[in-house]
């Protein structure tokens, strides 16, 4: 019993030992002078968001769309389109120059350089209006 607890000790005084020396391993060797300014490496996100909402505005020239989030929580949303967008409307393609304003959207983007890249946008086409009259009147019989 007294060599399990004498091997139990020196492996815990081991790994006491080791969490010290790797701490200061980590430690910088020279700290960064007050002058010099450091910038922090643009963080870059490869997933793909979608948002839904109203298109606010197309620039064409620009090659930009801008979008009010439909949930309301985020201001209104700039994205830069590419040749490489797919832009769909009833599962046809048409150009950026095709949508207008008002028209509902949603935008599949990605992050890149600060920026939101578009790679899809799909138009929803608003759905008929539907009316309570019958679309053909019933034929009545003649006396």
């Amino acid at each position: 019993m007294s060599k399990m607890l004498s091997i139990l000790s020196a492996m815990v005084c081991m790994f006491a030992f080791t969490g010290t020396v790797l701490a200061d391993d980590t430690a910088p060797a020279v700290a960064p002078a007050a002058t010099e300014t450091t910038q922090a490496a643009p963080v870059k996100h490869t997933k793909t968001s979608i948002i839904s909402g109203a298109v606010v505005s197309v620039d064409a020239t620009a090659k930009q769309i801008v979008v009010k989030n439909s949930e309301g929580k985020m201001a209104d949303l700039t994205f830069d389109v590419s040749d490489q967008t797919n832009i769909k409307k009833a599962g046809k393609d048409i150009a950026l120059s095709d949508i207008a304003a008002g028209d509902k959207v949603m935008v599949a983007f990605k992050h890149k350089d600060d920026k939101r890249m578009a790679t899809s946008i799909k138009v929803r086409v608003p759905k008929a209006a539907k009316t309570d009259a019958p679309a053909v009147a019933p034929a009545t019989p003649a006396n």
